[in-house]
């Protein structure tokens, strides 16, 4: 998905709505270390447009953990984030750390 830059954004899109399901964290956690370097170098490549796909459908927001959101933390402070990809992840990860917080209390 992050290095197959022949997928149209659609199936972009259509994949990674696939891919992090909520039954299936155990399987894919592996994956959450490698989603920001992808997301961030898939950015770069191809533009606005997959990064807002990226930032929004191929975030593990399933996900929630202390280490995902340290990772996430340490993500937004990468320079070359492009805007795009950093507008989402700054929601992504407000989203992940309020998750948390809420799960961490009951």
């Amino acid at each position: 998905m992050f290095t197959d830059d022949t997928l149209s954004n659609y199936l972009f899109t259509a994949t990674a709505q696939g891919f992090w399901q909520p039954e299936q964290t155990d399987l894919v956690a592996a994956y959450v270390p490698r989603y920001y370097p992808d997301a961030t170098a898939l950015a770069v490549r191809r533009g606005p447009a997959i990064a807002e796909a990226a930032g929004r459908y191929a975030f593990p927001a399933y996900a929630i953990d202390a280490d995902s959101l340290h990772l996430g933390n340490q993500a937004l402070d990468d320079e070359a984030l492009i805007p795009a990809l950093r507008r989402k992840l700054t929601d992504q990860i407000d989203d992940l750390r309020r998750a948390l917080t809420v799960r961490n209390a009951h």
